[in-house]
């Protein structure tokens, strides 16, 4: 079962800011012309991260595969294939590392032993149900 990740405010404020950006910057170098490959390598340099943005934005999701394991991906990253046997606990963060999460609304999953990662799944509580179908020992701190 696939979730994705929740689009807070203030990530959608900056992700689209940049995507307009992007988008105004090459549009006005089409106009203004491709005379040199200077002005052809920054188009394809502009095209590259507005597809990149474009991806990671509609393409972050939280996936519980048939194996038991929890597969978290952004974009063309895969992130982790956690075991989630391996999954000890769930609490609320509002942590601003760097993560596969698009909400500052976020939950940090602990397993094995020391590792940590942080998510921000749209449908937080079935997300927490499906996983402790599975493994019925997480504990879960609000």
């Amino acid at each position: 079962m696939r979730f994705y990740s929740k689009k807070g405010p203030i990530i959608t404020l900056i992700t689209w800011f940049l995507l307009i950006i992007l988008l105004g910057s090459i549009i006005a170098l089409l106009i203004s012309g491709i005379n040199d490959p200077d002005s052809l390598f920054g188009l394809i340099i502009l095209i590259v991260s507005f597809i990149f943005i474009l991806w990671l934005w509609f393409n972050t999701y939280y996936e519980v595969t048939k194996t038991n394991e929890l597969k978290v991906v952004a974009g063309p990253f895969k992130y982790a294939l956690i075991e989630i046997h391996s999954i000890k606990g769930i609490e609320r963060t509002k942590n601003i590392v760097s993560s596969p999460a698009l909400s500052m609304d976020r939950i940090e999953i602990h397993y094995n032993k020391w590792h940590t990662i942080i998510i921000s799944p749209k449908h937080e509580k079935q997300f927490i149900e499906k996983l402790q179908n599975i493994n019925p020992e997480i504990t879960v701190k609000s």
